[in-house]
């Protein structure tokens, strides 16, 4: 079992514009809306590299500063994980799309913005950090994957790690073929238990024996919690909104049969 201390969170999606809208939302205090999202232009980027963000990027990046900001840190000294189950699907289309036609010139900076640790590597351009970064794929177990290794690093290395997990629908025709529902992102700073303060304290176990899986309590947010990669943290957000006054552990699916519990606490 990994223990840490969340420290600061940052959401960005339709209807959750930032963690303190969200919270009321995931505490049950206010009702879900969802609306069309423009993440902002993220700071510390030059003129041409803002230019050359996606949607995508830009989501991640916005969640990653809140959390930051949440937090009290300095992005300098973050080590960073990063999930994002299937890269910038938007940005895949249109380069299958080039490759189709006779000429097939692909775009430089579509080609660039295909990799998929492009996200990763935007915020350390944007933060000014050295600090080591991962960017893991695991399809729909990619928040559980990501989350287990920021967890791990923040057991190992005894500091503090910045967790980062992202999904954007793609376009159609690929959208039918994978659909992901709405674009979401969010960002939590882990710290080691053993230090003060925080929001709440996260304990993570994986066990590869079956069982239930817990659901969003929030009904509106189900449909997003089935589709979205980065949705799975749902349940774990909603327990640390709801703020109760004893530990609640939750299942998250992660492989056929295998599940992560993660146990929240009050700090």
């Amino acid at each position: 079992m990994i223990e840490a201390r969340i420290a600061g969170i940052g959401l960005f999606g339709p209807g959750l514009p930032d963690w303190p809208t969200a919270r009321r939302v995931l505490s049950g205090a206010a009702d879900y809306a969802p609306g069309d999202i423009v993440p902002p232009v993220p700071d510390g980027l030059s003129p041409r590299e803002r230019r050359r963000t996606s949607f995508a990027v830009r989501l991640a990046l916005a969640a990653a500063a809140e959390a930051v900001r949440d937090a009290r840190e300095d992005a300098v000294r973050l080590p960073t994980v990063f999930g994002w189950a299937h890269g910038d699907g938007v940005i895949v289309q249109r380069l299958l799309e080039t490759l189709a036609t006779p000429e097939r010139f692909v775009s430089p900076t579509d080609f660039h913005n295909s990799v998929h640790n492009v996200a990763v590597g935007y915020w350390a351009i944007a933060s000014g950090s050295h600090e080591p970064c991962s960017s893991i794929a695991a399809a729909m177990d990619t928040y559980p994957a990501s989350l287990l290794k920021a967890l791990a690093e923040v057991h190992c290395a005894g500091r503090r790690v910045l967790h980062i997990a992202c999904e954007a629908p793609f376009d159609e025709p690929l959208y039918s073929a994978c659909p992901t529902g709405a674009p979401l992102a969010l960002a939590m700073v882990l710290t080691p238990p053993q230090e003060a303060g925080g929001i709440a304290r996260i304990r993570a176990d994986y066990r590869a024996d079956g069982g239930n899986v817990t659901k969003p309590a929030t009904a509106a947010l189900r449909p997003l919690w089935e589709l979205n990669p980065a949705a799975r943290a749902i349940p774990l957000l909603e327990a640390v909104a709801r703020a109760y006054a004893a530990a609640q552990t939750m299942a998250i699916p992660y492989g056929p049969e295998g599940r992560l519990h993660v146990t929240v606490a009050p700090c």
